[in-house]
């Protein structure tokens, strides 16, 4: 073998060593190129938890950051309930009750504008996290509720106050319980639990009104 072609080996031997150490530094390189990918994926996904988690926390801060206002608020709600509850219906259409009305009226509005809800009570199934039971009526079946001690009110979905409720055998049906209901009532047909509607802003009060009112 002549000298030309052992250097030409050497030369090609050198040539290999070198293709193999590029593809090793290749490999080596994609390698750490792909773990770099999996961190930055990793990173994007724990950015995109960190940021729906802290709009999360935002829009419940801010919904229920009137909380505690709107819990001081109820006992004004049900004093409104219990003055009407007790007023005679003959008083109810006096003018400066009209007044009071559209005071509560306006009162609950702006509550409910903020998310405060009433819980549905009357005939519902019995629902500890809704309900809290303070009488009970002797029955078979399922508990119901069959009379509405105090209202209870939901701030969006949370509750703020269980509504305090009498708890018996499921009423037979709507019309029976609001039968039952009325025969309990004071026998004047305009009287129930909600405030009267307010007089018509263009209509002029009646000269009954007046005299009542002076009274």
């Amino acid at each position: 073998m002549s000298a030309e072609v052992q250097e030409l080996e050497r030369q090609l031997d050198e040539e290999r060593g070198k293709v193999k150490e590029a593809e090793s530094r290749t490999e080596e390189a994609e390698k750490r190129a792909l773990e770099n990918l999996d961190r930055w994926q990793r990173a994007q996904a724990d950015l995109a938890n960190f940021r729906r988690r802290t709009q999360f926390e935002r829009e419940e801060h801010e919904k229920f950051a009137v909380a505690s206002l709107v819990s001081a608020l109820l006992p004004v709600l049900d004093s409104f309930d219990r003055a009407w509850q007790s007023l005679p219906g003959q008083f109810r259409r006096l003018t400066w009750l009209s007044g009071i009305a559209m005071i509560n009226q306006q009162l609950r509005g702006t509550l409910e504008r903020i998310g405060l809800t009433e819980v549905e009570a009357e005939g519902k199934p019995f629902d500890p996290s809704l309900h809290e039971g303070v009488d009970r009526e002797e029955g078979d079946g399922p508990p119901h509720v069959v009379a509405v001690l105090q209202a209870g009110y939901k701030l969006h979905e949370r509750v703020l106050r269980p509504a305090l409720v009498k708890v018996g055998p499921k009423p037979e049906s709507p019309d029976a319980t609001r039968d039952t209901a009325d025969a309990d009532a004071a026998p004047a047909a305009t009287e129930d639990a909600s405030m009267p509607p307010a007089p018509e802003a263009s209509a002029a009060p009646a000269a009954g009104d007046g005299e009542g009112t002076r009274q």
